[in-house]
């Protein structure tokens, strides 16, 4: 434990340093094999984060989002800062690309996902950077299924459950068009067993409850009814 912790140390001092690009990817490669240890790396999960969010969006650091997402998973606490330079950077990774097999997109949206759904503040830059309208696209293009790739799973449902925390605001909720109600429908409607189902139908009911139209919509595709077998327990269920 006590090497990982050095380790750790030592991965944010060279991380500071840019210059040294052609080291620093095999840095982070190296990087996977020291935070298996969730203790080593939970004094220091905050700083790495950070320093990582800035690397996803580069192609030269190719095991950025991989170390970045090894950390999230040893760390189920660690969130981003709400600091707008580093979320404007998670943000620019999420804008710039729209490839299901993205390691940086899967790792970006996923932060993104554990930070709005704590951050108030978090939510609202979200709807001020337009970043609704890119998860709502990805969506919109792409579907789940259970052949679908692990990356594109993660990626779109983790995209309706961020659009689930930000549609708590009845004023976002209130600008949305009703082909908005199509989209998340067609991903409640996903195969059985997939998270996608009950991510949409969250952000499907926030919707529906917050904005008349979209729920006159909701009931023209019966939707209702898709919605009131996602959230019944079975009958056996205590």
């Amino acid at each position: 434990m006590f090497f990982c912790v050095c380790f750790n140390k030592y991965l944010l001092d060279f991380l500071d340093k840019q210059d040294k690009e052609s080291m620093i990817d095999d840095l982070l490669a190296a990087g996977m094999n020291f935070t298996l240890d969730s203790t080593s790396i939970s004094q220091h999960g905050l700083e790495i984060t950070e320093k990582l969010v800035g690397l996803c969006g580069n192609p030269v650091f190719k095991k950025a989002p991989l170390l970045l997402n090894r950390v999230l998973e040893r760390c189920p606490n660690t969130l981003l800062a709400e600091d707008k330079g580093q979320f404007a950077s998670l943000l620019k990774v999420i804008k710039s690309q729209s490839d299901m097999q993205s390691d940086s997109l899967s790792t970006a949206v996923k932060l993104l996902t554990r930070t709005t759904a704590n951050s108030v503040q978090a939510r609202k830059w979200v709807v001020k950077y337009n970043i609704v309208e890119k998860l709502v696209s990805l969506l919109e293009v792409n579907s789940v299924t259970k052949e679908s790739s692990k990356s594109a799973v993660a990626i779109l449902s983790n995209a309706a459950l961020t659009c689930a925390h930000v549609f708590q605001d009845e004023s976002v909720c209130k600008k949305q068009e009703p082909e908005i109600v199509d989209i998340f429908l067609k991903h409640a409607k996903a195969d059985k067993g997939l998270a996608i189902q009950q991510n949409a139908a969250i952000a499907l009911a926030r919707l529906a409850t917050q904005n008349p139209a979209l729920l006159d919509r909701l009931r023209q595709l019966r939707g209702l009814e898709v919605l009131h077998s996602r959230f019944s327990l079975p009958e056996n269920s205590s």
